[in-house]
């Protein structure tokens, strides 16, 4: 990222900058940027063996620039691979992509988009796509700022105050996080972090957060802390209710259980079409929220046997529906 912030620092012919310049440059963009001039004048050399740039030198000074206007834009070798990869890239990447970063690669994209617009592939993006399962709601709006904010202290290893209003609440509450990473779910953007003076790892959205600030302290590194590792192990976004997995049983009508004869939950997936037509599904899963909403989602199609515990939460559940429905749940209804 440094290299590419490199090139686009480099004016073009006839206007030049020196290599202290370019330094100089960087470090406003990026404190991670900032080396030193023989560094940048290295990347230089090395830049100017794949991109027409050149330079001059006054009073022992180099002095660098663009020989192609055109040519930042035009990246060596961009072929139509290339260009849909940085096609994909901006269309399902975008949520996750810093700010900074983005605002470098968007000139890429546009020039993907131009590689493309000449190419059988210009409208492959109109024939696959990405669908997300169940109903989709339009994202809550996230400031650009608090955005910027979020993922700079994320890149810079640095923590952040902010307020921070609760889901439950109506006031904010001033908040020192110690960020970890960024997850996107269902189109929000969480930040994964450590309140102050808390050890537990929570979940923070972004469009609940406010005039957030990057401090200048070091995050305190968790030596053992992967983000992947964390949201399988502790099942996060599936909304753990106990830390103990589950042995579930349940029958599904056959239709509403066809799928579970090809697609598996757990490693010791079973599905066993039964006498009467059904399935008998037997799997070993974390014992979460949204298993519940999953299987609440077949409504009569499923029949649950086992835990007894969750086969007795679906009972008083049935018959919670019933009182709201005004059916008599001891009676059978055509």
């Amino acid at each position: 990222m440094r290299f590419i912030a490199t090139l686009q620092a480099i004016p073009v012919h006839p206007r030049s900058k020196s290599a202290s310049q370019i330094r100089d440059e960087l470090r406003n963009i990026n404190p991670d940027y900032a080396v030193d001039v023989r560094s940048i004048q290295r990347s230089l050399q090395q830049i100017s063996r794949a991109y027409p740039i050149d330079y001059f030198t006054r009073n022992r000074e180099y002095y660098w620039f663009w020989i192609d206007k055109n040519a930042l834009t035009q990246i060596p070798a961009m072929n139509e691979e290339t260009a849909f990869a940085l096609r994909l890239a901006d269309e399902y990447l975008r949520p996750i992509i810093p700010p900074e970063t983005l605002n470098l690669l968007n000139k890429y994209f546009k020039q993907a988009d131009e590689v493309l617009s000449n190419t059988e592939l210009k409208d492959f993006s109109n024939r696959v796509a990405i669908v997300q399962t169940g109903l989709t709601l339009s994202p809550p709006i996230v400031s650009d700022n608090v955005q910027d904010a979020v993922f700079q202290a994320l890149l810079r290893k640095k923590k952040i105050k902010l307020l921070y209003r609760g889901k439950y609440k109506k006031q904010s509450q001033e908040l020192v996080l110690n960020p970890l990473g960024v997850v996107v779910r269902a189109g929000m953007t969480y930040l994964v972090a450590m309140a102050e003076n808390y050890e537990d790892i929570r979940h923070y959205v972004l469009h609940r957060m406010s005039e957030v600030h990057v401090l200048n302290e070091r995050i305190e590194e968790l030596p053992d802390f992967r983000l992947g590792k964390h949201l399988d192990d502790d099942s996060s976004f599936a909304y753990p209710v106990s830390d103990q997995p589950i042995a579930l049983r349940a029958l599904f009508d056959s239709k509403a259980g066809a799928h579970l004869t090809e697609c598996s939950l757990s490693q010791d997936h079973r599905a066993t079409e039964q006498e009467d037509g059904r399935i008998l599904l037997e799997a070993t899963v974390a014992d979460t929220a949204q298993l519940r909403w999953w299987l609440a989602a077949f409504g009569s199609q499923v029949e649950i046997l086992e835990p007894a515990s969750l086969r007795e939460q679906f009972e008083a559940e049935a018959r919670q529906l019933a009182q709201v429905y005004g059916v008599d749940s001891t009676t059978n209804v055509e």
